[in-house]
């Protein structure tokens, strides 16, 4: 409008590739938790995050929601996941067939990742992360930033470290951005011993 040169900053691409399926108590939510303790709360600043490989199949479509709403505490500019059968599962559940079937006749060309990422992920994005699922293990996060990641393993570790008492009074399951029913549902299964 002003007849001067209009610049916009590209960001870039960071590829996490994902293999596996998660086991266990593990859930989507651990995905970007332990990618977190991974990059720090700064680590995707001026990123796009764009999630491939063939454990992405394996994520449930609100999992997938909630990585990419909690892509924000790693300070992504956007999260991204290609469409598939798990996102067509729940359009149709939720009375949205006709977005599916449209989603479905424009999801090889324009909703899923490149060819060249599956061939040479190191030629599409200007960083590759690779995480195995069937590895993953739940993860507490904090206290006070979400990127103090903690695999529930070395969880008793961190408490000798800190001198910690080790017991557990209350603990904050999910937020506004990603308290799925799926993550409700698996925190409600949990077996709790009481004393």
């Amino acid at each position: 409008m002003a007849a001067i040169p209009w610049e916009l900053k590209a960001p870039r691409i960071l590829g996490v590739r994902l293999d596996g399926k998660l086991g266990g108590w593990t859930s989507p939510k651990d995905v970007i938790l332990h990618l977190a303790g991974q990059l720090t709360v700064r680590g995707g600043t001026g990123h796009i995050i764009e999630y491939f490989g063939p454990g992405v199949d394996s994520l449930s479509c609100t999992g997938m929601a909630t990585i990419c709403n909690m892509g924000a505490e790693v300070g992504a500019t956007t999260s991204t996941f290609p469409y598939g059968d798990s996102m067509r599962r729940y359009l149709q559940a939720t009375q949205r067939a006709d977005i599916a079937k449209a989603a479905d006749q424009v999801a090889a060309d324009y909703l899923a990742a490149d060819a060249a990422c599956h061939e040479d992920p190191s030629r599409h994005y200007d960083r590759v992360i690779e995480i195995d699922l069937s590895k993953l293990e739940p993860h507490l996060n904090g206290p006070f930033t979400p990127d103090l990641a903690t695999p529930i393993s070395k969880f008793k570790q961190l408490i000798e470290k800190h001198g910690w008492r080790d017991e557990v009074r209350t603990g904050l399951i999910g937020s506004c951005t990603n308290s799925s029913y799926e993550d409700i549902a698996i925190h409600a299964a949990m077996p709790i011993g009481v004393d």
